[in-house]
């Protein structure tokens, strides 16, 4: 999402003609010859004003078409988008800053939110769009096997670049009794695994590769493999707690299959709607 507001940011601030005070200033040189702002700006207008063009028309024609349906964005919902997004940011300075770094404010940010929350409650409304609790049991008994938890083992993971390496670490598990993730911290090639003591957390029956999994799934909690080759080197995995498979119930995830099925339908909708409006719209592009 932060990616997504960046360049559209910057694509509005390009097609808008915001730099064209600075148009001969340069934004590159290649091999003593200037790339000026002037040359990006069209560059990106010719390349996207289109999509831009046709996205913006659509965007007018649903809350041109949620004004007539009296539909509008819950307050209350804006808000918590637009907290999660500031939650990815240490805090409201820096997420602040950022905004303003691509000539945006925290109220452009809420405007769009409102407007995409606008054009989702007319989608739901201009189609009637309804998900009941029966809607969600009959999917949910269709689809049973697949909506529990399948089996899963925490694991560690030791990772060296070579055999050898590999094997001089086997050894200390297995005839010295070295700390499992001590040694991890201490002697793989990730810095990932190095800083989370070797750490993956719980992984899920079907995530890896088989020959992998068959490994994996046949350890006991406490045990550990031999040294097996993976990617481009060589790991040692431990596991360290397994869970079994737990099936599905209806109860604990009825809100969350509701919200996927209606997400669903005013994905499939929206398009829909979205022609609808163009057919009955006059619509002229000035050239």
């Amino acid at each position: 999402m932060k990616r997504t507001i960046l360049a559209a940011a910057v694509l509005a601030l390009c097609a808008t003609g915001l730099y064209a005070a600075d148009k001969d200033k340069s934004v590159a040189v290649i091999n003593g010859k200037k790339v000026t702002a002037e040359e990006l700006t069209k560059k990106l207008w010719w390349q996207h004003a289109a999509q831009g063009l046709s996205e913006l028309i659509d965007e007018k024609l649903l809350l041109e078409e949620g004004a007539r349906l009296k539909v509008k964005a819950d307050p209350r919902e804006v808000d918590a988008r637009f907290d999660a997004l500031a939650a990815g940011y240490p805090d409201k300075a820096v997420f602040e800053a950022n905004l303003k770094s691509v000539g945006w404010s925290a109220k452009d940010l809420r405007d769009l939110l409102n407007r995409q929350l606008t054009i989702r409650a007319t989608v739901i409304a201009a189609k009637k769009i309804a998900v009941t609790d029966a809607d969600a049991k009959a999917f949910f008994d269709q689809n049973k096997d697949r909506l529990g938890t399948p089996e899963a083992v925490k694991l560690s993971q030791i990772f060296v670049a070579s055999r050898a390496e590999a094997d001089d670490a086997y050894e200390l598990l297995s005839t010295v009794g070295a700390d499992f993730s001590k040694l991890s911290a201490l002697k793989s090639t990730d810095a990932n695994l190095r800083k989370n003591s070797g750490s993956l957390g719980f992984i899920s029956r079907g995530m890896l590769l088989p020959e992998i999994e068959k490994e994996l799934f046949s350890l006991k909690a406490g045990q550990y493999t031999k040294p097996l080759a993976t990617g481009n080197g060589f790991s040692i995995f431990k596991a360290e707690e397994l869970r079994a498979a737990q099936p599905a119930v209806f109860e604990n995830i009825r809100e969350e299959l509701k919200t996927a099925m209606l997400n669903q339908a005013i994905t499939q909708q929206l398009p829909v709607l979205t022609a609808e409006l163009r057919q009955k719209a006059a619509i002229e592009i000035v050239k």
